[in-house]
């Protein structure tokens, strides 16, 4: 069997086709006993078994995996566990707590707010389908697992090799059409928003911006920090950065007619004012760059000083380091049923 069949769940994405379970819901699928016995019932093996399946289709995936191989996925998944509490390496109940708050404490930055613990728990069903219990089984289970592999195969981990430079050359050669920069401008803007305010006196009071811009009246830099409410861009003179044409959750925010408008405009002169649905824009480009494929040393956006070259090797780096990784758990799986007794009672489909 492949080993990636064999693999812990917490790492394993399995893509599968259905297949019609025909043995009762009521018996046993198999026993494991590495520290103590435990079973897997027909029942769990195919509420697991959908769950693959119901991803699988919502990834396009036609890949095939019979239901005996996520039998053996879940097997490795108590063997791995009861390993892990036999050798030291479990994580406790009172350092899974950790976790969840740590956890908590992310979102809440992600947020930029607090948020109570029904929030926080309604937040893990919407994005996990599971209840904050079954969250805190999940993250200490999977922990346990990442130190129980670190803990005993660091070697096999740390295996790996970086690429070598004719494997970046080639990985650029053969991707090359993708390291493309899209048509960029850099945009400063002053901004009113109309949210709780009167949408026309706000377009009044840009509208007479507008015509001090166009008179000369004052300059675009001097009317940022009187006028503009975005008060981290009237800090640096109304820059809000970098703006892609192809930007398409930034379209959402802000909708085609501002990028259109904005990426019409003249370099260096003020746009009248612009709606989005947020509010009403006075726009200068300061920056206009036409679309570019990337030469292996170029960097790979105007803001980033990494070159396509090192980013290359970062990505060929990462995927060594996991398949160093999958390879540690591999050994570790393979010596923990060597030492189990399993006994595979399931007969639904082909087990060869």
């Amino acid at each position: 069997m492949k080993k990636n069949i064999i693999r812990t769940l917490f790492l394993l994405m399995i893509m599968v086709s259905v297949t019609i379970f025909t043995v009762s819901a009521e018996e046993v699928a198999a026993t494991v006993e590495l520290t103590r016995k435990e079973s897997v019932s027909v029942s769990e093996l195919e509420q697991r078994y959908q769950q693959y399946v119901k991803e699988a289709a919502a990834a396009g995936s036609n890949i095939t995996i019979k239901p005996i191989d996520v039998l053996n996925v879940m097997i490795n998944d108590l063997l791995v566990i009861q390993g892990a509490q036999r050798d030291g390496y479990a994580v406790t109940d009172a350092q899974a707590d950790t976790l969840v708050a740590q956890q908590k404490a992310y979102l809440e930055q992600q947020a930029g707010q607090s948020i109570t613990d029904q929030q926080f728990e309604l937040a893990v069903k919407q994005s996990y389908g599971l209840t904050l219990d079954e969250f805190k089984k999940t993250l200490q289970d999977s922990s346990s697992v990442d130190r129980y592999v670190r803990g005993t195969q660091n070697a096999v981990i740390e295996s790996y090799r970086e690429p070598t430079e004719e494997e970046i050359s080639a990985f650029y050669r053969a991707n090359r059409a993708q390291f493309m920069n899209p048509e960029l401008v850099r945009i400063s803007h002053i901004f009113m928003p109309f949210e709780n305010e009167d949408k026309a006196d706000v377009k009044k009071q840009m509208d007479q911006l507008a015509r001090y811009l166009k008179y000369n009246t004052y300059t675009f830099e001097e009317l940022v920090p009187k006028y503009s409410k975005d008060a981290d861009s009237a800090l640096k003179g109304g820059d809000i950065g970098w703006l892609s044409y192809d930007d398409a959750d930034l379209r959402k925010v802000l909708g085609d007619q501002f990028f259109e408008e904005v990426f019409s405009l003249q370099l260096g002169k003020p746009s009248g004012v612009i709606e989005s649905p947020s509010g009403y824009h006075i726009v200068k480009v300061t920056t206009h760059t036409e679309p570019k494929l990337l030469s292996i040393d170029d960097r790979i956006n105007p803001e980033s000083t990494t070159t396509v070259k090192q980013y290359i090797a970062q990505t060929l780096s990462a995927r060594y380091k996991q398949s160093a990784y999958l390879k540690a758990i591999d050994t570790l799986v393979e010596t923990l049923r060597s030492q189990a007794e399993i006994k595979i009672e399931y007969t639904g489909d082909d087990n060869s």
